[in-house]
């Protein structure tokens, strides 16, 4: 399994931390985990092109996670010579199907012609892509978002989309190999819909994960000292993640 995070940062700008987008790759099938503004653009960094993207994970609705889907819709039926028959799978939060719909109203020329959409909304469930198990949980950030846990064998990682501390993060990313999580403030930044560094290391810890990965930081949290205070509290392998991290996960299964 290779990890790709193509976007690590939040919808303010900042060199090196665009918006939300992670790759999974398994098996030479890719999985795309929110779709950000500029995702479609960075999508090299994973060394994909557009149209090798069949499934789409969303963890909720906000621009910063959502917005280049209409440009992947509209590419798939404009692109010259490239006409898509192959079905295009969207999971997503509670509200994605009234979503995509007012996206076509608004824009009709993304409205899918030549291949099938399917669309499934998830909270608390499970589901396979591929050979791939993948199980959802709330994260807390809003009333319908959510958090992908995405395993084959013995092996895992845990996305946490946007989250606060109200969310299920713990019981959803326990013993997992990669959590990649959101730290959007510093120590003591009082949030209630989103992780600071005290509560994100608390739910690596509690959850007892292998290695935190940490994403979407607004600039309080990129011009602190995240790894000594998240260090406070988990002890666990650290990264802070910027655009292009590439991440390898062992799949410990039978061929």
């Amino acid at each position: 399994m290779d990890i790709y995070v193509i976007g690590s940062g939040t919808a303010i700008p900042a060199e090196g931390h665009s918006p939300a987008g992670i790759v999974v790759i398994h098996k030479g099938s890719p999985i795309l985990l929110d779709i950000g503004p500029g995702t479609l653009s960075r999508l090299h960094l994973a060394n994909l092109t557009y149209d090798q993207l069949d499934t789409l994970l969303l963890t909720h609705l906000h621009p910063d996670h959502t917005l280049d889907l209409a440009t992947l819709l509209q590419v798939f039926d404009s692109a010259p010579d490239a006409q898509r028959t192959r079905p295009f799978s969207i999971y997503g939060c509670r509200g994605t199907n009234g979503f995509i719909e007012r996206l076509f109203t608004l824009y009709p020329a993304i409205t899918p012609q030549t291949y099938p959409i399917v669309i499934k909304e998830v909270y608390r469930d499970d589901f396979s892509v591929g050979n791939l198990q993948i199980k959802t949980a709330p994260s807390g950030h809003t009333d319908e978002s959510v958090a992908y846990r995405i395993q084959d064998g013995r092996s895992s990682m845990v996305y946490s989309g946007d989250a606060s501390d109200q969310g299920n993060l713990v019981k959803l990313a326990e013993g997992a190999d990669v959590f990649i999580c959101e730290c959007s403030f510093p120590e003591g930044w009082e949030t209630g819909d989103h992780l600071n560094a005290e509560t994100a290391g608390r739910i690596a810890h509690l959850a007892g994960v292998q290695k935190l990965v940490i994403t979407h930081r607004y600039p309080p949290a990129l011009s602190a000292d995240l790894v000594s205070q998240i260090s406070n509290y988990y002890k666990g392998e650290l990264v802070l993640a910027s655009d292009g991290l590439h991440i390898i996960v062992k799949i410990n299964c039978d061929e």
